[in-house]
């Protein structure tokens, strides 16, 4: 039998059937996050009658706090209205099937860690990279949740102790510096100094930004130096602390490529503790969009 998989997004809710650890069909369905939760968790009940009938549980990553254990949404910030949803009973009483909750990060590295990047490794740390800064961990063997299952906010670990405020209240977080608006915001304050091919755009995103670093601009290639560089930062954090063997770069800003991952790389490789007697790699994501869809179903495996 198969197994259903969600990754419940702000934008989307992509969804497919799991067999043998692959993707046998998948949809995707628009979400309306600003209508509230009844809206949403119908939509969601949509997305899962494409696949019903054919499998045996579901599983359902989403942004925010989860409580795992007990299949409960304490706070998702990319749902109106989302505090202290039983997902997971609603779930199980309309479809009469067993359903489990994840974070969405959790999910995007289970799918990497069973069929992508990660495979075959028994310590993995993922992060991702959108408007804001996720992270997961696979230690030893099993996903990492920490004592209340909160465990992985790798945006909110404090590269500059008296850095800019976040808005989570805390300051001088990897957030602050390597979330996308701050991408663009770093950017624009470099065209108004320098010439680029990066003013002809109206509006400027991280992509616009990776594509015009893959194509040789001074000023996009500055932007993700800077960038890399912070991040490096935060990864030989986490390298000091977990000893992973494959560190995983998820979300839009992995296909930056050697724009990216050559500063990373350099600045991870001068700062960790003992690295030459080190064996960790730091790789693109390899699965995209489908990681959260099988990491979902593996965990509901």
């Amino acid at each position: 039998m198969s197994i259903i998989g969600l990754d419940v997004g702000g934008t989307n809710i992509r969804v497919g059937l799991v067999r043998d650890g692959r993707i046998v069909d998948k949809t995707r369905f628009p979400t309306s996050t600003h209508l509230g939760p009844g809206t949403s968790i119908e939509q969601i009940k949509t997305a899962i009658r494409e696949f019903v009938d054919r499998a045996s549980s579901i599983g359902i990553g989403i942004a925010g706090i989860i409580d795992s254990k007990n299949g409960i949404v304490r706070l998702s910030p990319n749902f109106k209205g989302w505090q202290n949803i039983r997902l997971g009973n609603i779930l199980k009483k309309e479809f009469a099937k067993p359903v489990r909750v994840l974070n969405d990060v959790n999910a995007i590295l289970l799918g990497e860690w069973q069929s992508g990047a990660g495979k075959g490794k028994k310590d993995v740390f993922l992060f991702t990279l959108g408007t804001g800064v996720g992270g997961a961990a696979v230690c030893e063997g099993k996903l990492l949740f920490g004592a209340t299952g909160f465990a992985g906010e790798f945006g909110h670990t404090t590269i500059k102790y008296n850095g800019p405020r976040c808005l989570c209240k805390n300051y001088g977080c990897l957030e602050r510096y390597v979330g996308a608006r701050y991408i663009v915001n770093l950017a624009k304050e470099k065209i108004r100094k320098k010439s680029s091919a990066l003013k002809k755009y109206k509006v400027l995103t991280p992509k616009i930004i990776a594509d015009e670093a893959k194509k040789g601009d001074d000023v996009a290639k500055e932007v993700y130096s800077k960038i890399g560089y912070y991040i490096g930062v935060g990864i030989s954090n986490i390298i000091n602390l977990l000893d992973p063997e494959v560190i995983i770069i998820s979300g839009g800003i992995a296909k930056a490529g050697r724009a990216l991952f050559e500063p990373v790389r350099r600045t991870v490789a001068e700062r960790v503790v003992g690295n030459e007697y080190r064996s960790y790699k730091i790789l693109p994501a390899a699965l995209g969009d489908d990681a959260g869809i099988l990491g979902a179903a593996y965990f509901a495996s």
